[in-house]
Parts: C-alpha cells; structure tokens; sequence
C-alpha cells in the first residue's frame, strides 16, 4: 500500500488574544512612563547609587515584563486560568468590580487637594471595600478614615513627606 500524499499545509497558527496583546503593551506603556519619569530625577550625591536606582530597576524590569509578554502573545500563548481556578474563559467578564474601584480613585483623587489626603483616600478605601461586597457603610466610612489617618501620619511624621491636609488644616 502506498501512502497518501503528505499535506503541504502549515499547522494552523494560534489566534491573536487581544486581551493578552492589551495586557502586555499596557505593562510596556507603563514601563515606558515610569522610565521617563526616572530619567526625570536628579542625581544624587553619588553618581552610582542615587535616587534613581531603585526606580530604575523597577521600570527596566517593568519594560522587560512587558516585551516578554508581548513576545510571548505574538508567538501565539494565552493566558489560561490555572487547573484549580472555577471560572469560564469564554465567559463575557464583569466590570462592575473594577469600574467602582476606578470611579472610587478618580473621585479621590479629584478630591485630594481641596479636601486633603484623609478624605481623598478615605473615598478610594471605601470603593475598593464596596467593590468586594463589603456593604456596612458604617463600618467601612469608619475603617478607611482610620487607615487614612494612619497613612497620613505615616508619611508626614515618619517619612517626612508633605501631603495636603485640606479641610484637616491645623487639626491634624
């Protein structure tokens, strides 16, 4: 008997995981703007070991994620949830979660000079806890004023930072 004709066709490529491809030119971009702003420190004293050492290690190891990410995209990997994760990777994912942490920084964040850092970050606290189901407003109010207190005195006392106290002004 005689064999049949060998294919002369290429083994199908996998497809182009779009998510997977945004993921890792989100990661470059980050890299690159965390480069730059490095690049934006001064010297230090010591030409080799500055300030800009340590964000330099992070935003070339930030660069360096990213292109193994966009390598390995390109070449066709996907992210696939591990053996012991419950979850559906075809099923449409939901924003919510994610859309309340985002408001929840940006309201903070908008609210951080005029009002000070406790309530701006208090208000980014509280949406991440919201985001993960926590619903006793109360008790959420209460705990993320604390730790953003605590945060405030941390870096101002500790560190020596100068962080806006906003409405706080001359009590804290």
């Amino acid at each position: 008997m005689s064999d049949p004709a060998p294919s002369s066709t290429l083994p199908a490529r996998p497809a182009l995981s779009v998510p997977d491809l945004l993921v890792a030119l989100g990661v470059l971009i980050v890299g690159a703007l965390l480069l730059i702003g490095t690049l934006k420190i001064p010297f230090g004293i010591n030409a080799y070991v500055g300030p800009r050492v340590f964000p330099m290690i992070v935003s070339v190891g930030t660069l360096l994620l990213g292109t193994l990410l966009l390598v390995a995209t390109l070449r066709g990997y996907r992210a696939e949830p591990a053996a012991e994760e419950d979850s559906d990777p075809d099923a449409q994912p939901d924003l919510r979660q994610p859309g309340i942490i985002l408001g929840g920084f940006l309201l903070g964040a908008l609210i951080l000079t005029p009002l000070g850092f406790v309530l701006g970050t208090a208000v980014m606290y509280f949406s991440v806890a919201f985001a993960f189901g926590e619903r006793r407003l109360g008790l959420m109010a209460g705990v993320s004023l604390i730790v953003a207190l605590v945060t405030y005195v941390a870096f101002t006392r500790g560190l020596g930072l100068s962080l806006p106290a906003g409405i706080l002004n001359g009590v804290l």
